[in-house]
C-alpha cells in the first residue's frame, strides 16, 4: 500500500507585508539612472590592484603566481588583449 505524503498547510504571506508599499512597480527599474556605462567601482578596483602588486613583489610567492598577477595588472591597465582576425597577407 503506497504511503501518503504529508503536506504542510500554506502559511499566509504576511511576513513582508509592511514592505509592500516600497516594492518596485512592474516594469520599473530599481535604479532608473543607474551607474554610467563603462564605469567601474573604484574602491574595489584600487584594492585589487594594490593586492596584485603586493603579490607580484612578494619574494615568497611562486613564480607562476607572480606572472599571473603581472598579467592581471596589465589587463587592468591596458584592457584585455584584443583578438583580431588573423589574416594571411
Amino acid at each position: 500500500m503506497p504511503r501518503r505524503q504529508k503536506t504542510r498547510a500554506e502559511k499566509p504571506k504576511t511576513r513582508y507585508r509592511h514592505l509592500k508599499p516600497f516594492q518596485f512597480k512592474k516594469g520599473q527599474s530599481g535604479n532608473p539612472k543607474g551607474r554610467p556605462p563603462g564605469s567601474r567601482n573604484r574602491v574595489s578596483h584600487e584594492l585589487a590592484m594594490s593586492q596584485l602588486v603586493r603579490i607580484m613583489e612578494s619574494g615568497r610567492s611562486p613564480a607562476a603566481v607572480r606572472v599571473k598577477a603581472a598579467k592581471a595588472i596589465l589587463d587592468i591597465a591596458m584592457g584585455p588583449p584584443v583578438l583580431d582576425d588573423w589574416e594571411d597577407d
